[in-house]
């Protein structure tokens, strides 16, 4: 009777340690899991803001290479598109830790140095511009006229540098696109008349 009580008593403990066991490794699964998707959610928010900040500064690039090519070249509308375009590049600024939510190290790499390059760029033609009003004054010396005339050429050639990041702007938008399960055209679709698309019904958004 004994020994059958022991058997018994055994057999109760295995059952009960192998359920908590279970019970554990389902709880860490399960977190796990949970974990994972909270991941997968937080790394395709930040591919829709990068994506988003990406795809109006292509197109904000675009406009003002087209006003560049009307009228005065760096006149107000000219400027005040480059002066848009520094402003997405502030939005990154103010949100640069969320790219970390982004796994691939190299395209957070690309982002970081592009959206670093074009508001340097940017930075310098607003200085050239600067030095080119300064000249222009009525009581602006040799001096000031001579250092003008340098930055004139400096901002063309820095504005036509600018433009040369378009492709690649255009290249880690289809990255981001990938990952947010979503295209980013809407700015070129509005602009040209046409309809933004819409997720499917049901689809997450």
């Amino acid at each position: 009777m004994t020994h059958l009580d022991i058997d018994t008593g055994v057999s109760t403990f295995v059952g009960v340690t192998a359920g908590a066991l279970l019970a554990t490794l389902g709880g860490l699964l399960a977190g796990q899991i949970e974990h994972h998707l909270r991941r997968l959610e937080r790394e395709k928010s930040a591919a829709l803001l990068f994506g988003e900040i990406l795809a109006a500064l292509k197109l904000i690039l675009r406009l003002a290479d087209e006003a560049r090519g009307r009228g005065d070249p760096y006149g107000p509308i000219t400027l005040r598109t480059l002066q848009a375009a520094a402003r997405e590049t502030q939005i990154y600024d103010r949100n640069r830790e969320t790219l970390f939510e982004v796994r691939d190290a190299h395209l957070r790499a690309r982002t970081h140095l592009l959206l670093l390059q074009v508001s340097l760029s940017l930075d310098g033609l607003f200085e050239a511009t600067k030095f080119v009003e300064d000249a222009a004054a009525a009581d602006a010396t040799p001096a000031v006229k001579a250092k003008g005339a340098g930055a004139e050429t400096s901002r063309h050639g820095g504005f036509d540098f600018l433009m040369n990041f378009r492709p690649e702007i255009a290249e880690l938008i289809s990255k981001y696109e990938k990952i947010a399960k979503q295209p980013f055209n809407a700015h070129d679709l509005v602009l040209q008349g046409g309809a933004v698309p819409r997720a499917p019904s049901g689809a997450e958004t």
